[in-house]
């Protein structure tokens, strides 16, 4: 029995093998097609058998009864024009044994084998041999994850043949045809994560096992994995217009599974660059803005628990603090019997619960004192200092008791 290249061997039942030479493709002589001139009196090859491997062919004949009378062997392989050319010549008379290399893995070869006289011609042709390389079984149990952002991991059983050298990843482009996109470089090394991937993008792949010759196996059956998508969309968000330098959001809870919070976007102008403002894992978010009138744009989106977030929506929700209520305009400033009496213009306006008075002595520095909760449009100051000037502003108030701006001012002086 004899060990060939590739790990082939020959076991050929009845085939006695001991005390023969052996000649490997390296030791042999090729060269291009030449005339033949053949010679009936030279031996003819006998009794050949062959092993076929992915790649390559062994072949093993009997030895010739009269190994004086020849130089060696020439080996002929039919070439894709129904000819036989010359593939090696073995310049041994005791050799028995041959391989080609480099076929194609599952394809039909036809050889034919003739001796070599001493004085040149060859002998008549052998039998044909009609050969049928092999193949490498494909990669099983391969499988392709489904929820990763961004990321597909392909997975497989190892493959069995201890051969094996590496294993090549494949994935099917748009236009339905496979391209390499990644090697695994162990046979135990099961396993390939193909990244940067669109979110909620499904692609097709397939495993080929390749062994230490170069040499392919079938292709896997092809999985077909996806990326993790993106959250929905949400729904229903509002904006609140009728808060005291706050607006309070809102939005319709989501159905889809894995969400764990909220990402709230605002900006100042429809046309702005949205900006992070706050995250929340409840379906409502306040946000402070503390000026009165201001308008702002929202958008929300939710966030899984992987980190994805939805895509910013392209219409926002639009909110509005409260603007300061309106500034009263006084009609009387006048000192009646040592008193100070003070009269505006009643607000026409639901929102104006009560009004307030401030009221400046001399002393730009100093703080005002505040008259508040008026409820009529008229002030009545009993309390004034002989010969002190006092300046007096009306302020109007809401429910939330925002202000607002004070109205131009009176100035008094009580003379004695």
């Amino acid at each position: 029995m004899h060990f060939y290249r590739n790990a082939i061997f020959l076991i050929c039942s009845g085939l006695i093998l001991s005390n023969c030479a052996h000649t490997r493709k390296n030791d042999a002589l090729s060269f291009n097609q030449q005339q033949e001139t053949t010679n009936a009196s030279l031996p003819i090859v006998q009794g050949i058998r062959t092993i076929n491997d992915v790649e390559s062919v062994g072949f093993e004949w009997q030895e010739v009864t009269n190994p004086s009378l020849i130089d060696g062997f020439a080996i002929y392989r039919m070439q894709k024009d129904q000819t036989y050319r010359r593939v090696a010549t073995i310049k041994n008379p005791l050799a028995t044994h041959y391989y080609d290399d480099g076929l194609t893995p599952q394809t039909d070869y036809t050889y034919e084998i003739a001796t070599i006289g001493k004085n040149g011609g060859i002998s008549q042709m052998s039998a044909a041999i009609p050969v049928h390389t092999s193949y490498i079984n494909p990669v099983e149990k391969v499988f392709a994850s489904q929820a990763s952002p961004q990321e597909i991991k392909i997975f497989w059983s190892p493959h069995p043949n201890p051969s094996i050298a590496r294993y090549i990843v494949q994935r099917e482009n748009a236009d339905g045809k496979f391209s390499n996109i990644g090697v695994v470089k162990n046979r135990l090394y099961v396993e390939y994560f193909d990244k940067n991937l669109p979110n909620g993008a499904k692609q097709r792949y397939r495993v080929i096992a390749e062994n230490f010759d170069g040499a392919k196996s079938l292709p896997s059956a092809v999985v077909e994995g996806q990326t993790k998508p993106l959250p929905l969309p949400l729904s229903n968000l509002q904006a609140s217009t009728d808060l005291t330098r706050k607006v309070e959001l809102s939005w319709s809870p989501t159905n889809q599974s894995g969400i764990v919070g909220y990402k709230v976007y605002a900006t100042n102008s429809i046309d702005g660059h949205f900006k992070n403002i706050g995250e929340t894992k409840e379906t409502h978010f306040t946000d402070n803005v503390d000026m009165d009138g201001a308008s702002r744009f929202y958008k929300v989106v939710a966030v899984d628990r992987s980190g994805l977030e939805g895509v910013l929506p392209t219409e926002a929700a639009k909110g509005m603090t409260l603007p300061r209520p309106t500034t009263p305009i006084i009609t009387k400033g006048t000192i009646e019997d040592g008193q100070a009496i003070i009269e505006w213009q009643g607000i026409n306006d639901g929102r104006v619960k009560s009004y307030a008075v401030y009221r400046f002595d001399g002393n730009s520095n100093s703080s005002p004192l505040r008259f508040g909760n008026l409820t009529t449009t008229q002030f009545i100051d009993k309390h004034m200092a002989s010969g002190q000037k006092y300046r007096y502003q009306v302020v109007s108030i809401d429910s939330a008791g925002l202000e607002s701006r004070p109205s131009k001012e009176v100035e008094l002086r009580l003379d004695r």
